[in-house]
């Protein structure tokens, strides 16, 4: 009895998942036929609402922002300004270089580099000096030579 009860329970299950994968593919299906459909309705509702409310809601609130945001910039200006030419006084007091002051000795050290660069790259192609030194003289040698070494009492009782 129990295994009778399994297998109308497994039937069962098999029926109704193969029910749920067949109204997936139907749902599937009408999508597909449908969908373009839908679309191009919500599309002319879409035209219908916005004709109704050209220059209305929409136009006002985008005029309001921009309005907005122009004076937000006018205050932005008002504020920054004047801090700006404080704290460039400033600046200008402690000694500190300003940003063209920067910029203007940024260029003159990459001219510098530039011929500094130039300098070696000629130094680096012009031909090779001499660099042997010239021998001594073999006169001073032989003087060297042919006077008699003296020995003094230290040196003699050292070496002995």
């Amino acid at each position: 009895m129990a295994t009778k009860k399994k297998e109308l329970a497994a039937s069962g299950l098999k029926e109704s998942a193969t029910e749920i994968w067949l109204a997936g593919l139907g749902a599937f299906t009408i999508v597909g036929e449908e969908g373009s459909r839908l679309f191009q309705e919500l599309v002319e509702k879409g035209r219908e609402f916005q004709d109704e409310h050209e220059g209305g809601a929409l136009t006002k609130l985008t005029e309001r922002a921009n309005t907005l945001k122009e004076g937000a910039k006018d205050v932005l200006s008002k504020v920054t300004t004047p801090l700006e030419d404080g704290l460039s006084a400033t600046m200008q007091r402690l000694g500190m270089p300003t940003r063209t002051e920067i910029v203007r000795l940024t260029h003159r050290v990459e001219e510098l580099t530039r011929i500094v660069q130039q300098a070696k790259k000629a130094k680096a192609e012009l031909p090779a000096r001499p660099t042997a030194r010239p021998k001594p003289k073999p006169k001073a040698k032989a003087k060297a030579a042919a006077q008699p070494r003296v020995r003094t009492k230290a040196a003699a009782a050292t070496t002995a």
